[in-house]
């Protein structure tokens, strides 16, 4: 063993000490970091309010389309943030407020992360758009005051705080304002967009059901005039990407006080002035409209939508609705308006009879006895059962679709229960009758339109309407009319 003197175990020991030091002051800088901090946080006026981290269409005042965070005075006097820092690394403070900068009382500072850029509100650093990095607050002494966890963003989506002080994701980004509909509505207004009659009023982004005029399933986007006049929309743009014009509005085009517009977005765009060369995500999307200059007229984010579910302003405020209304007001009259032009909103189309042990009432082509199920229209207009459903699950209302054909007032239709999927021709269910279940009838949009409990029969038996009864029938009459 090599001896070791004194001189050399001071020296071990102050290293030891020293390294010892660094280890404390990393893991005292982390601790500041870890959690939440919501002592401090809430302790403090000053606190990271909304952040962007997958920006690629809202530019600020510079012109610069740039990620962004936003720092919230939430005291009800101006803070002079001056020395204070934002860093998204735990070990170092990247970017420091400018001497002089203040926050009004509950007003909001926006810092731009932008690693080429230079100005008194660019930070140094990039946000991460799969989230999972840590956004720090602190003050001149490096005492974090905020600690943020960023989430993973869509394409033009911001993480906002909520009343709880956890984090969700927003499509209506506020830089700058309050994360309210009111302080979107003040951003847009502030950044000139959306302060005219036109702006976008639903959007379709999965369209199964409802037919453009060419036939052709099609997403959709609508647009309202909101003026007391004439707007005359031609060279107008709409558009999914920032800075392109996908779909420009021909010449002549006008949309009178009050009215809708709808463009078919059929990806293609060579059907007729009506349809766009756009192609809507289900995921989400960017939806523009723009003046023929390119100036922003109306723009919104869509959230993910399920098939046949629209994205609609009510009432001043963006929800998803699976009460779509293209060309018509966003509220019960204007979908009963919908639904009386597309034929489903006449409930006089019913079941009427059910054959669930047939075994000589009815044969089919193929010489077989299958179950049945009879509709009858007991109103004075013809409706189409294009897009109307049968079903032999309440769970499961949407389930075999019928063919485009037209049912008249007074007519009758049968429709064999066999399982064999027919739509030509003679028309077969891809499903059975057992006792037990419900024939559902639905409409295109998926309101149910009637519904019949099946109870066992005997054999060749039916369940019938006679008058407002449901009873068993041992004459049944397919296609005629019962009792």
């Amino acid at each position: 063993m090599v001896p070791v003197n004194k001189k050399t175990k001071i020296a071990i020991l102050a290293a030891t000490c020293a390294v010892f030091a660094l280890v404390l002051a990393a893991a005292l800088l982390l601790s500041r970091g870890a959690g939440s901090d919501r002592v401090q946080s809430g302790e403090h006026p000053l606190r990271i309010s909304e952040y962007m981290s997958a920006n690629v269409a809202y530019p600020n005042a510079d012109g610069r389309v740039c990620d962004w965070i936003e720092i919230h005075n939430t005291s009800d006097k101006p803070f002079n943030i001056s020395g204070y820092r934002l860093s998204d690394d735990v070990t170092q403070a990247k970017y420091a407020f400018p001497v002089g900068t203040v926050i009004p009382a509950d007003g909001y500072i926006v810092v731009y992360c932008d690693p080429e850029a230079t100005g008194a509100l660019y930070a140094p650093f990039s946000l991460r758009r799969l989230g999972g990095e840590t956004l720090l607050l602190m003050n001149s002494a490096n005492t974090v005051l905020d600690k943020v966890e960023t989430l993973r963003c869509r394409k033009e989506t911001s993480a906002v705080r909520d009343s709880d002080g956890g984090f969700t994701i927003s499509v209506s980004p506020t830089p700058g304002y309050a994360n309210t509909e009111e302080g979107y509505a003040a951003y847009l207004a502030a950044s000139g967009q959306g302060t005219g009659a036109l702006r976008l009023s639903e959007i379709m982004a999965a369209e199964t059901l409802f037919t453009a005029p060419n036939g052709a399933l099609c997403d959709w986007i609508e647009i309202e005039n909101t003026g007391a006049e004439t707007a005359d929309l031609s060279g107008m743009h709409l558009s999914d990407k920032a800075g392109e014009a996908r779909y420009t509005f021909p010449e002549g085009t006008l949309l009178a006080p009050g009215a809708f517009t709808v463009v078919w977005c059929s990806g293609d765009g060579t059907e007729g002035t009506d349809y766009a060369a756009i192609r809507l995500a289900k995921a989400g999307e960017s939806v523009i409209l723009t003046d023929a200059d390119g100036s922003t007229l109306d723009r919104i984010q869509t959230p993910f939508l399920a098939d046949d579910t629209a994205y609609a302003r009510v009432s001043g405020e963006w929800c998803v609705t699976n009460r779509p209304t293209p060309g018509y007001a966003n509220t019960d009259e204007g979908y009963d308006a919908f639904a009386a032009e597309r034929g489903f909103g006449n409930v006089a189309v019913k079941i009427t009879e059910v054959c669930l042990r047939s075994e000589t009432t009815l044969r089919d082509a193929d010489g077989d006895y299958p179950d049945w199920i009879e509709l009858y229209n007991a109103g004075t207009e013809s409706v189409s059962l294009d897009g109307w459903y049968l079903s032999d699950d309440s769970e499961e209302p949407v389930r075999w679709r019928f063919p485009d054909i037209t049912l008249a007032p007074g007519e009758y239709c049968v429709i064999f229960a066999s399982g064999k999927n027919r739509t030509q021709g003679e028309l077969h269910t891809d499903f059975a009758l057992s006792a037990g279940e419900c024939v559902v009838l639905t409409t295109p949009i998926g309101s149910t339109a009637d519904c019949v409990e099946l109870i066992q029969t005997e054999p060749d038996n039916s369940l019938a309407l006679i008058g407002s009864d449901w009873q068993e029938c041992a004459s049944p009459t397919p296609g005629k009319a019962n009792g």
